[in-house]
């Protein structure tokens, strides 16, 4: 058999392994994943001042709320990382004396960096795909217990308030919901917006508007307390999803297409790709110095050389994935706010993303969801290589079987 042959069996054997591990370990660890986001993306402290009841998932299936989209994205991730690196690092070898073509260490480090760049690309979208379907879990869940608690405004604020009083300063508006163009001006401004009724009585719209409250006048126009506001395309979208968020994965894009376009799903990208550079050195580096402090005299340089015990590796894995979390958090937590509904309103970059958090919130905004993403990573690497080192065995043992044989 040719050397190709066995290098496209041995592809298709990690391809296998790692495509399911990743996917098994995904799903079993995400219910840490959707509480960090959660507790990303909670201002405790504000729903606490407006009596606002909690909005964690309240049954096993809402824990799972966004899973679909990271699952895929991990399956995707990977096979880009194998199939890339696997391709680079065979176009970039070179013939050595004794006929054969080698891979130089220098040129294995490239091939590294280039399928790490490959797969953060497929982490991207799904990572914002991940993120609305989290907010729209969490805003549904709002709306439903407010209802129940008998809150007596509309905390999307999509009803405008009564003038003189902007919503923004006396009562609470959920950051999980689309902020209307009248909600944000508010936000940056802090008043109401001056739109006189008698400007648009005197275009022949708004008839039969009184005086007393705020309620919707015509086909996309709203009345306030003696103010007309025109209600433009976008914020009929806005008002439309805060009322019945999309709960589904492709009810989700849908929704992420209509508000944002294309853009919905490249936000955070730079950030992204720091955080997932952060991981990988990190990680690496605390494993490799702590690796030589047990075993110091070992002359063996490649990775896995090392001979440990069983507690020995779990302690080098729990150490690095201390490590990633400790370094890379606030990477983390500044790319999950980035990606949110009205994050291109707020947060116009990292630096003034995180400025802004501990500005508002303090220094301890920037570390929010440490313990259960630290869960997560410590579990899903020891479940993805147990998995992928069972799933590599069954795969080697079906090839080795011959069917239709007489």
């Amino acid at each position: 058999m040719s050397s190709s042959s066995n290098e496209g069996e041995s592809l298709l054997t990690a391809l296998v392994s790692g495509t399911t591990a990743a996917a098994f370990a995904a799903t079993v660890t995400y219910p840490f994943d959707c509480i960090k986001t959660q507790e990303q993306l909670n201002n405790k402290k504000l729903m606490a001042k407006y009596s606002i009841p909690g909005n964690y998932p309240g049954s096993l299936a809402q824990l799972f709320k966004g899973g679909s989209a990271l699952v895929l994205g991990s399956v995707l991730k990977n096979s880009a990382r194998l199939i890339s690196y696997n391709w680079l690092t065979q176009f970039m070898a070179i013939d050595t004396a004794d006929g054969k073509r080698k891979t130089s260490a220098p040129r294995m480090v490239i091939a590294s960096i280039i399928s790490g760049f490959l797969e953060t690309l497929w982490i991207i979208p799904f990572e914002n795909i991940k993120i609305t379907m989290v907010q729209n879990m969490t805003l549904n869940n709002e709306l439903i217990r407010c209802e129940k608690e008998k809150i007596a405004y509309d905390i999307t604020g999509s009803k405008l308030p009564h003038i003189h009083k902007p919503a923004i300063q006396y009562q609470y508006i959920s950051p999980h919901a689309y902020w209307t163009s009248e909600i944000l001006s508010q936000f940056t401004t802090g008043k109401v917006s001056k739109a006189p009724i008698t400007k648009f009585l005197a275009h022949g719209q708004g008839s039969g508007a009184t005086p007393s409250g705020s309620h919707q006048v015509g086909s996309g126009h709203h009345y306030s307390g003696g103010h007309v506001h025109k209600m433009s395309k976008l914020d009929l979208l806005r008002i439309h999803y805060n009322k019945n968020p999309s709960l589904t994965f492709v009810g989700t894009i849908n929704e992420m297409y209509k508000m944002k376009g294309v853009r919905a799903f490249t936000s955070g990208s730079i950030i992204t790709f720091v955080r997932q550079i952060g991981i990988s050195g990190i990680w690496l580096s605390t494993y490799n110095a702590t690796r030589q402090l047990i075993d110091p005299h070992s002359t063996n340089n490649n990775w896995f050389g090392h001979q440990h015990t069983v507690i020995q590796l779990f302690g080098l894995h729990l150490l690095s994935s201390v490590a990633v979390v400790a370094v890379t958090q606030p990477l983390d937590v500044i790319k999950t706010h980035m990606q949110l509904k009205n994050g291109k309103f707020f947060y116009k970059d990292s630096l003034k993303t995180a400025l802004n958090l501990v500005v508002q919130q303090g220094p301890v905004a920037l570390f929010k969801g440490s313990l259960p993403r630290g869960f997560k990573i410590v579990i899903n690497g020891g479940l993805t290589a147990a998995l992928y080192n069972y799933v590599e065995r069954l795969v080697n043992v079906a090839g080795e079987q011959i069917l239709f044989t007489d």
